[in-house]
């Protein structure tokens, strides 16, 4: 039930970070690694990780408290392929 519920919260706000999520599900963040991971797998959901601010500022006025974390909702499946590369 609480996997639908993440899912159905990124979709609607289309970007999310992963204190947000915490506050909303009051989860711990391991609580939502572990939930997230499963979503992520079937690619609608992509995790990226924001640069940190040294000062604890960014230049978009945001605070920084290490959760550099952010969840996007993604329209057409997004999975990574394991293909092999060989650089010469």
């Amino acid at each position: 039930m609480i996997l639908l519920q993440l899912k159905q919260y990124i979709r609607q706000h289309h970007e999310v970070s992963l204190e947000d999520i915490q506050n909303h599900f009051d989860l711990s963040e391991e609580a939502v690694h572990g939930l997230m991971a499963p979503l992520i797998r079937q690619g609608h959901i992509q995790m990226i990780e924001s640069p940190q601010c040294s000062s604890g500022r960014c230049s978009t006025g945001c605070t920084s408290r290490g959760g550099n974390e952010r969840y996007l909702w993604r329209d057409k499946c997004f999975i990574s392929l394991p293909i092999g590369v060989q650089v010469l």
